[in-house]
């Protein structure tokens, strides 16, 4: 038995729920997150509770199916903090992809994380149009002039 076998050690706890988080389905997100909510180490359950949204979030299509998805764990977590936000990040991400209509306001104030992120997989010229204007950083607004522009140009 080495020090990784042992339930107690952080790193080894961490591993284990990892491995869970990739290997079950949405069936087994409340044990897990009733696992991870009693893990003593806080950091590293948000950590793995993280990855299990961005997990779901890339694997739910469709923006009320993440939505009801999510509003268990946002209860469980609470509106504020980390993870709700990264929630709510993805919920709009979700919003964008479907069509809806850009809340301005909404995706200036976003992370630098959603932003790349939007920057990179939208397909809309008007969301890129935003973030060109309101991006955080020079780069986001370079990168989304960019393709907003490619996306208006004949042909496309």
């Amino acid at each position: 038995m080495t020090s990784n076998d042992d339930p107690a050690d952080g790193r080894a706890r961490f591993h284990q729920l990892s491995a869970a988080v990739r290997e079950s389905g949405p069936d087994d997100d409340p044990a897990l997150l009733v696992a991870l909510l009693a893990d003593p180490d806080r950091l590293m359950a948000e950590s793995v509770l993280m990855s299990l949204v961005d997990s779901r979030a890339e694997g739910l299509t469709s923006a009320a199916s993440f939505a009801a998805w999510a509003e268990p764990v946002v209860d469980a977590v609470g509106a504020d903090g980390f993870i709700a936000r990264r929630v709510q990040e993805w919920a709009l991400f979700k919003a964008l992809q479907s069509g809806e209509p850009v809340d301005r306001e909404a995706l200036a104030a976003a992370s630098n994380w959603l932003q790349r992120k939007v920057v990179e997989e939208a397909d809309s010229a008007a969301v890129l149009a935003v973030l060109g204007e309101a991006g955080r950083t020079k780069r986001v607004r370079n990168l989304a002039k960019t393709r907003a522009g490619r996306l208006r140009s004949p042909g496309r």
